[in-house]
C-alpha cells in the first residue's frame, strides 16, 4: 500500500454541515462503504449536491448520466417551487407561424450543411408551442427534450475527446492546439 492509500483518521466538526458523506474502507479489497445524510436541507436537494460532488470525480457517461442529472434538477425544482400546474399557453396562430419559420430555417441550414443544435432545438420548441392538443403537445415536448439530451451528449463527447487529446499530448510531451 502506498502512503496515499494508507487509512488514516480524520476528525471533522460537521455539526453545521447541510449534507455529508462518510467514506470508509469496505469489507473487501477495493471497496468502500458510504454513509450519507442531510440536516436542514431537503433530501432531494442534498442528493443533488452529493451527486454533483460525485460527478466531479467520476461523471456518469452517456444517456444515463444526462437523465440522472435531469431527474436531480427536477427534484431540486420541486423542492424549491413545489408542484407546478400552469396553463400550457400553446396553440396560437403566432406560434404556428413560428413553427413554420423555424422548420424552414432548420431545413435550409441542413441543406447547406450548416445545421446547428440551436436551430434544431428552436424548431422542436416551436413545433411544441404550436400544438394545442395535449397528446400532440406532449409528443412534441418529448421530441424537444430528446434533442436537448442529444445535444448534451454531443457536448460531453466533445469535452471528453478534448480532455483525452490534452492528456495524450501531455503524456507525449507535446501541447494540443
Amino acid at each position: 500500500m502506498s502512503s496515499e492509500q494508507q487509512p488514516h483518521l480524520v476528525v471533522v466538526d460537521g455539526r453545521e454541515a447541510l449534507a455529508y458523506v462518510i467514506v470508509r474502507p469496505g469489507q473487501r479489497d477495493g471497496t468502500v462503504s458510504l454513509e450519507a445524510g442531510s440536516k436542514g436541507l431537503p433530501k432531494p436537494a442534498a442528493a443533488h449536491v452529493l451527486r454533483n460532488v460525485a460527478d466531479k470525480w467520476a461523471p456518469r457517461p452517456g444517456l444515463d448520466g444526462v437523465l440522472t442529472e435531469v431527474a436531480a434538477e427536477r427534484a431540486q425544482q420541486d423542492a424549491r417551487w413545489g408542484e407546478q400546474n400552469h396553463p400550457d399557453g400553446t396553440g396560437s396562430s403566432c406560434e404556428s407561424r413560428g413553427a413554420r419559420y423555424f422548420r424552414a430555417a432548420c431545413q435550409a441550414a441542413a441543406a447547406n450543411g450548416a445545421v446547428t443544435w440551436a436551430a434544431i432545438a428552436r424548431e422542436e420548441d416551436y413545433e411544441a408551442f404550436a400544438e394545442s392538443d395535449p397528446a400532440r403537445l406532449r409528443a412534441e415536448l418529448i421530441q424537444s427534450i430528446a434533442v436537448r439530451v442529444a445535444w448534451i451528449e454531443a457536448i460531453d463527447r466533445r469535452t471528453t475527446q478534448a480532455a483525452q487529446q490534452e492528456a495524450s499530448a501531455e503524456k507525449n510531451g507535446t501541447q494540443s492546439r
